[in-house]
């Protein structure tokens, strides 16, 4: 009885498992149905026609900074760069500001996006994600997410404003806010 329940069970495991796989690998379908071959098969001219319209169609935005934010005997935080993305293919656009955060204490920090606000209009929170624990004498990439998964992002044109909030969990009495200006222009 146990082995014909055992055969039952790896039989549908295996119907199941063929059912998921790919029929077609050398293919794929955009949209509107159209084969998209170009890539795959390392079509020169394809690939060149492809990377025109993405620059067509693009919004996109990036901007190296390297601008020191803070340096003190508790924290270095430097703005490493600013990027507008825009991923057509799964329908999702973002705004990606990247921060190296150093910790120069002992204990262990935690880098926060206070307060963000963008061309002058506060940001709602449920669009904001950036929480970054440094352990004491680390160095880490603390990145501000802007992205809005029911709709448009904002306007994001002259600049962002926010407060880098810096705390303890260790050390409750610790805590220091930097203000920070990101020229978009």
């Amino acid at each position: 009885m146990n082995k014909w329940l055992m055969a039952l069970i790896l039989g549908c495991a295996t119907i199941t498992l063929a059912a998921c796989g790919s029929g077609d690998s050398d293919a794929s379908t955009d949209k509107d149905g159209q084969a998209q071959q170009a890539e795959e098969s390392g079509d020169a001219a394809g690939a060149k026609n492809d990377s025109k319209e993405e620059a067509k169609g693009d919004d996109t935005f990036s901007k190296e900074y390297n601008e020191v934010i803070a340096d003190n005997e508790n924290i270095k935080a430097t703005l490493r760069k600013a990027e507008h993305i825009i991923d057509k293919e799964w329908d999702e656009e973002k705004f990606v500001v990247t921060f190296e955060v150093e910790n120069k204490r002992e204990d262990t920090l935690e880098f926060q996006a206070n307060e963000v606000s963008a061309d002058g209009k506060m940001i709602d929170d449920s669009m904001l994600s950036m929480s970054q624990e440094v352990s004491g004498g680390k160095r880490a990439d603390a990145v501000l997410t802007i992205e809005n998964y029911e709709g448009d992002l904002p306007s994001l044109e002259d600049n962002i404003e926010m407060l880098l909030h810096i705390f303890s969990w260790d050390d409750m009495d610790y805590s220091e806010d930097h203000a920070v200006t990101i020229d978009l222009k």
